[in-house]
């Protein structure tokens, strides 16, 4: 679970466009119990998603993951400078 206070830092950052590997991303989602923040890249070509029984159905923005900690439990660097 994630502490209170940074969890209303961080959900500040849903629905801001940032800078990711290169490619401009929004920040679209958190994931408490996973730590994770989920991003769309929007500057990339969609790609195929499949309905729940794997056909293809649409395209869709590429989405990413991004783990909000490190293997030592500090903040994610890029996360950190995105909440300054």
């Amino acid at each position: 679970m994630i502490e209170a206070t940074l969890l209303q830092r961080l959900r500040l950052l849903v629905g801001k466009r940032v800078e990711y590997s290169g490619h401009a991303c929004r920040v679209i989602e958190i994931l408490d119990s996973e730590k994770t923040l989920v991003l769309r890249c929007e500057d990339t070509q969609p790609v195929i998603q499949g309905n729940q029984f794997g056909e293809a159905t649409r395209r869709v923005q590429q989405c990413r993951s991004l783990h909000l900690f490190d293997e030592d439990g500090t903040l994610n660097p890029v996360i950190n400078g995105w909440l300054v």
